[in-house]
């Protein structure tokens, strides 16, 4: 008799929930779409751009948890550019840049009538997904593609199975929304309380309280940011002469920072 572990056993089941044709369709013209965000991914040096058709551009904040059909968004994903010892160059705003040397993925998912029903247990609401090459082959094929919903799972159905939609909507800002940070707005407090930089730097901060905060110059009548949404909001600052730069929050102004910058 044939053995099977619990993880292997899920996995078998999994994979033979999927649709096995393509209803999604190559999304002709996507990069005249609307940008949602980027995503500069450290782990795996990717970074990712998030478009939307006019469709799901319509929807405004608060309107997330139900998408009309016809919604269309693609991921691309390129891999960054990047040096002889393997580190990402960054651009001037502190972001990876895409390395016009490799090939794209084009993930695309598609909300109508009736979609979604093929994955079973794990089912998306009424998305379905497929992913392409540039030039309209497969990257991965329908039958293939119950690991993009399995993962959408995670968004939850309450934001229509659509990730990071809250920061799309709020943070106003689709360049910034996805660096990585360099320090971290949490509990009431900068994380961490002061950090190093080299001169030339751009540091992103990231709000991930559950409440608004922004960054302010200590000095009377200095730089302030606008507001950072909870959850969502990113601020990137270029540092580009040594010194120290002191700062607050002014809706909470018993949170402190300082960013240190050497030559």
């Amino acid at each position: 008799m044939k053995k099977w572990t619990l993880s292997l056993l899920f996995a078998t089941i999994a994979f033979s929930q999927a649709p096995t044709e393509d209803r999604v369709g190559f999304p002709e013209g996507y990069q005249k779409w609307t940008v949602f965000y980027t995503l500069d991914r450290s782990d795996n040096k990717q970074l990712r751009t998030i478009y939307g058709n006019d469709v799901s551009a319509s929807v405004k904040d608060g309107g997330q948890a139900n998408y009309p059909y016809g919604s269309v968004m693609v991921l691309e994903t390129y891999a960054a550019l990047k040096d002889a010892a393997g580190n990402a160059i960054l651009d001037s705003k502190g972001r990876y840049q895409k390395d016009l040397n490799t090939t794209p993925t084009v993930n695309v998912m598609r909300k109508e009538k009736g979609f979604g029903a093929a994955y079973g247990a794990i089912r998306n609401g009424e998305w379905e997904y497929v992913a392409y090459t540039p030039t309209r082959g497969y990257s991965t094929l329908p039958q293939n593609s119950t690991g993009c919903a399995n993962c959408h799972l995670q968004a939850t159905q309450g934001k229509d199975w659509v990730f990071r939609g809250a920061g799309h909507f709020k943070n106003g800002n689709a360049e910034s929304l996805g660096a990585v940070p360099g320090a971290i707005i949490k509990n009431y407090a900068f994380v961490p309380g002061t950090l190093t930089v080299k001169a030339g730097s751009m540091v992103t901060f990231y709000n991930d309280d559950v409440v608004t905060h922004n960054i302010a110059d200590d000095f009377a009548g200095g730089w302030i940011s606008a507001n950072l949404q909870a959850g969502s909001g990113t601020q990137s600052i270029p540092f580009t002469v040594p010194g120290e730069f002191n700062f607050h929050c002014t809706i909470h102004p018993n949170m402190k920072g300082k960013i240190v910058v050497t030559q």
